[in-house]
């Protein structure tokens, strides 16, 4: 299969993964139980005193944040995920058009695409991916992590502080690098973020990934800070296992389906990390 073709494959299967969990929504409630429930509580109501309990609170590891990896923070406390290795940023536009309808089952509302997208890089010029013209918040700078290991880093958002703050704002982090892929694979990337996504989001599992260039695994997560927010992990390497790449998602519309499709699509590393 030629390799364009097999990234759309790959990235139209991953949001296909995610439009199918429904964004979030409230599950549908059956017919059949609701017709039953009356009685069930009149009965119950005969032998026990009313009484309810506290809604179970989702404390995210850091205030109510969504992970959006941050220079510092190596998990996804206060700040979308950002383990010791952030996300790379986007690479050349591949046949995003293979996207098509995908996600329109996502129903959070809002317009179902963007008008159009931009290829962005990081600073050095290593990581280069596509996003919404409308993410004009862009950061792009490397940076070291605790270990003083160099991680090349590109992230995007209409407002990347709300983005790393709150589950409310869509965008994406590209981090790329040599130096982590001497101790870490893409599997450790995924780990590093599952604990702290799992106590804030409703974790879906765990599927392969391979578009040609990189194979790895990618995690998806649901119901983020008790939203309809939505928030993917890839963790990927190049046949070469030279470097180590991670990227993140968060989606909080319909829309942002299709804008995780085109950086899965087009997302690739260019020059040295």
């Amino acid at each position: 299969m030629h390799a364009t073709t097999r990234r759309a494959a790959a990235a139209l299967a991953l949001v296909t993964v995610l439009a199918a969990c429904g964004g979030g929504e409230e599950p549908t409630p059956d017919p059949t139980e609701a017709a039953a429930a009356p009685t069930e509580a009149a009965a119950t109501e005969t032998t026990e005193d009313p009484g309810g309990k506290d809604e179970p609170t989702i404390a995210p590891d850091a205030p109510t944040p969504p992970p959006a990896p941050t220079a510092d923070p190596a998990g996804e406390p206060t700040a979308p995920p950002a383990p010791t290795l952030p996300p790379a940023p986007p690479a050349a536009p591949a046949d995003s058009g293979a996207m098509g309808d995908v996600g329109t089952d996502m129903g959070a509302g809002g317009a179902a695409t963007y008008d159009s997208y931009t290829t962005i890089t990081d600073d050095t010029g290593a990581i280069q991916l596509e996003v919404p013209t409308e993410w004009t918040d862009i950061d792009g700078r490397p940076y070291n992590d605790d270990q003083g290991r160099q991680l090349f880093d590109v992230r995007a958002s209409t407002d990347l502080q709300g983005f790393n703050d709150t589950w409310d704002v869509p965008g994406v982090i590209v981090t790329a690098s040599r130096e982590v892929a001497q101790t870490e694979n893409e599997v450790t990337l995924l780990d590093e973020v599952l604990g702290p996504l799992s106590g804030v989001c409703t974790y879906l599992g765990r599927e392969p990934y391979d578009d040609g260039l990189y194979v790895g695994q990618f995690d998806v997560y649901d119901v983020c800070g008790g939203t309809q927010t939505g928030y993917i992990v890839l963790g990927a390497v190049p046949s070469s296992r030279a470097f180590v790449i991670r990227v993140q998602v968060q989606v909080v519309e319909e829309r942002d389906i299709e804008a995780l499709g085109r950086a899965l699509n087009s997302f690739v590393i260019v020059g040295d990390v």
